[in-house]
């Protein structure tokens, strides 16, 4: 057990005590020692309501305050822990804030200098206890003011010196190794560490063991119990190595992040095994593979080793009896599209209805334009948008409703309840990132049915496309529940971008220079800005924006060049205007925001500029230079950036100078970015790792998911002893995080 701090041996019955029947770790956090209705309530509105959740709050990082510092040797700017006395204390009137400072002075035990410690909002009643010769333990930032040391606001630990706190391990916050945790407003961190220390005390033993005794056995791990506490309170034996605790990598650290990333790949791993388990309608049986091969042979242009590579990867779940749930990623311009209508095909030939959803009007349009300019009529398909009149939805209500195979591509339209398929057997998303999990549930959704031949409950096959290729570490956790194909070359013809970071003056005037002379020459241009308007919010007022930089290069940069605007404000009349017109080169200049990311294929645009390259991910100004590269001339990505302030932007934007390879290029954006570049603002919050790093702790997920697999292999239901743990997790908690958890 923990040790008690001598300052809270008294205890009462009050109203507030914790009931008799005790709830473990569900006990409400108002019933722990020290907590009540008052601090309970700011505790739950920090999303902290229990004692689970209170445990689960892990330290940020540690600070070692077991060493006594003298006053002579503290530093301007460092953090320092000492004993010190009082030697007199006044307040000092601020005329201009209308209230006093509070000073004490004091000094330490070897009287080795004085030291001040200030107080702007002084707590109540610490004037009457700051009396001279009252010793205590300070801790907080040295600023030198003056010529003289002081602490502003700093923490105080009363009734004790270091030394005997040391000795005795009897304080939470002086004394050890200590947890900084992050600021929750209205609780003080010495409160929290003492509110955890008492919870730690009284139900620190009842954190379960979820994970089988064999595999935290096997890779040499302390149990859950002794890993929470050593997390929040490192004994001394962990705690002289301070490096280890900041850098996540003690023993503890790796028995909650491998706990963490195991329970993770379990559950995608289980939910995969339910879709197998599923029913689905079979195809490539009664001639859709042939009708694909027909299609293949009637193509203008050679599909790449990659593309055919996938399109058998899909048609063989295809003719599966369960659903597919596959993932087909690829670089910018790699021909995923091709792939997921020759696969389409094979469904509509069997007599079968098809959904493609991609997240803007201008990639749908783009994805059905180019299906009639390869195939014609041969592959029946509709373009359903949001800016389709009734008319125009009748009739593709009409056609499904009959049961006519068919492929309809479209936007979110697709999700609205008007629109029913009765016969939706084949899902295609496009840009999954692009869309939350629940719209892809709904999507899902409209295909399940009940199967008249066979009376089973039948879902759609479903795959998802993405340019953005995803690092491996992502493909074993948020997409652990997906078969992946990956085509890997692009398709014969395209030439390798040039790539340059624009800094200076003098590199914009060459960079202007060289557009110009492509404009010269005929070709057209991209500019992105990231904003649509000028702002004047608080971190944005210094960025360009489209509509004041279209009339600034019209008028000053490229007079005599026609420029035109885009951007996601403007009515779908108009962006289809202005984009017809650049597709007819009209327009020779496309001034515009992120809108163009994906679907805008424009052979004759060789250049594309971005605006403050530095404030986009690497794996979106990868997507952006692919609109460019896609005819026979040679195609230039200028990135302007502010000048690099210690190099944190140069080496970011290097990257791209130096490779077009789009998986290294994800790989280095997960490392600076984090998960949420990949997965899309709604889903970014579906890995719940509180402790777990993909990047860092690479090493323990690979671990973690082959032994979910393992398990997953020999004990699919749970059902051996040995497991027992796991599947009381499960009942308890597993299931209800599928809802949140999965591509679909």
């Amino acid at each position: 057990m923990l040790p008690r701090d001598k300052s809270d041996t008294t205890s009462s019955k009050s109203p507030t005590s914790k009931p008799e029947h005790s709830a473990g770790l569900d006990t409400p956090i108002q019933f722990v020692k020290g907590v009540g209705p008052k601090l309970g309530a700011v505790f739950n509105s920090r999303d902290i309501s229990t004692v689970r959740d209170l445990f689960q709050f892990f330290p940020r990082g540690y600070e070692d305050r077991s060493q006594s510092k003298n006053i002579e040797g503290l530093q301007d700017g460092v953090k320092a822990t000492l004993t010190v006395r009082v030697l007199g204390s006044r307040s000092i009137p601020i005329q201009k804030l209308g209230r006093s400072l509070f000073e004490v002075r004091c000094t330490d035990l070897a009287s080795s200098g004085t030291l001040s410690l200030k107080w702007f909002h002084m707590p109540r009643g610490l004037d009457r206890r700051m009396i001279s010769g009252t010793q205590f333990v300070v801790t907080g930032k040295v600023k030198d003011f003056q010529g003289r040391k002081e602490i502003v606001h700093p923490e105080i630990t009363w009734g004790t010196v270091l030394e005997e706190a040391k000795v005795e391990g009897n304080s939470a916050n002086v004394g050890r190794i200590v947890p900084i945790y992050v600021e929750l407003e209205g609780v003080p961190s010495r409160t929290l560490r003492k509110v955890l220390w008492e919870a730690l005390e009284k139900f620190g033993h009842e954190v379960p063991e979820d994970l089988p005794t064999h595999l935290t056995a096997r890779h040499g791990l302390p149990s859950a119990a002794a890993a929470v506490r050593a997390l929040h309170f490192p004994p001394e034996e962990v705690g002289t190595d301070l490096n280890a605790l900041i850098e996540f990598d003690t023993p503890a650290h790796r028995r909650l992040i491998y706990d963490e990333f195991f329970k993770f790949e379990y559950l995608m791993l289980r939910q995969k095994l339910n879709v197998e388990r599923s029913s689905a309608l079979a195809f490539g049986h009664q001639g859709g593979v042939d009708g694909v091969k027909g299609l293949i042979s009637e193509m203008p242009f050679k599909l790449t080793r990659g593309q055919l590579n996938a399109i058998r990867e899909v048609l063989d779940d295809l003719k599966q009896p369960h659903p597919m749930n596959r993932l087909v990623q690829g670089d910018v311009g790699s021909g995923k599209t091709a792939v997921a209508f020759l696969t389409a095909a094979c469904v509509i030939a069997e007599g079968d209805q098809v959904a493609l959803m991609a997240p803007t009007e201008i990639l749908a349009e783009q994805h059905f334009f180019n299906l009639k300019k390869l195939w014609g009529e041969k592959i029946p398909a509709v373009l359903l948008t949001g800016k389709a009149t009734t008319a125009e939805r009748n009739r593709v209500l009409k056609q499904l409703s009959a049961g006519q195979p068919l492929l309809v591509i479209g936007t979110h339209a697709l999700l609205e309840d008007w629109l029913v398929f009765p016969n939706l057997s084949y899902v295609l998303i496009d840009e999954q990132h692009r869309f939350g999990v629940e719209q892809r549930r709904i999507l899902r959704n409209k295909g399940s049915r009940v199967d008249p031949a066979s009376g089973k409950s039948i879902l759609p096959h479903s795959l998802i496309l993405t340019a953005t290729p995803i690092p491996r570490t992502l493909a074993l956790t948020a997409f652990a529940d997906l078969m992946v194909s990956t085509i890997s070359e692009l398709p014969p013809g395209r030439s390798p971008i040039k790539t340059r970071v624009v800094r200076d003056a003098s590199q914009r005037t060459q960079a202007y220079d060289l557009i110009r002379n492509e404009l010269a020459q005929g070709r057209q241009a991209y500019f992105i800005f990231p904003l649509v308007n000028d702002s004047e919010a608080e971190g944005f007022t210094h960025l360009k924006s489209a509509v004041a930089q279209a009339e600034h290069l019209a008028q000053e940069i490229f007079p005599g060049y026609r420029v035109g605007l885009l951007h996601g404000q403007m009515r779908p009349e108009q962006k289809a205007v202005v984009m017809e017109q650049f597709k007819l080169g009209e327009v020779k200049v496309l001034v515009s925001t992120t809108v163009v990311e994906v679907g805008v294929d424009v052979p004759n645009a060789t250049v594309i500029a971005i605006e403050h390259a530095e404030r986009f991910g690497l794996s979106q100004l990868h997507q952006l230079r692919g609109r460019v590269g896609r005819g026979q001339h040679q195609s230039y990505c200028l990135l302007f950036a502010a000048q690099a302030r210690g190099g944190t932007v140069g080496e970011r934007l290097d990257v791209l100078e130096q490779t077009q390879d789009g998986f290294k290029i994800a790989e280095a954006d997960l490392e600076i970015r984090g998960p949420g570049e990949f997965l899309g603002t709604r889903q970014a919050g579906s890995l719940p790792f509180r402790l777990g790093n993909l990047v860092r702790d690479r090493d323990l997920l690979v671990q973690a998911r082959d032994d979910a697999m393992q398990v997953i292999k020999d004990d699919p239901d749970l059902k051996d002893a040995a497991n027992r743990s796991l599947k009381d997790y499960f009942i308890r908690e597993g299931e209800k995080q599928f809802g949140r958890l999965g591509t679909f």
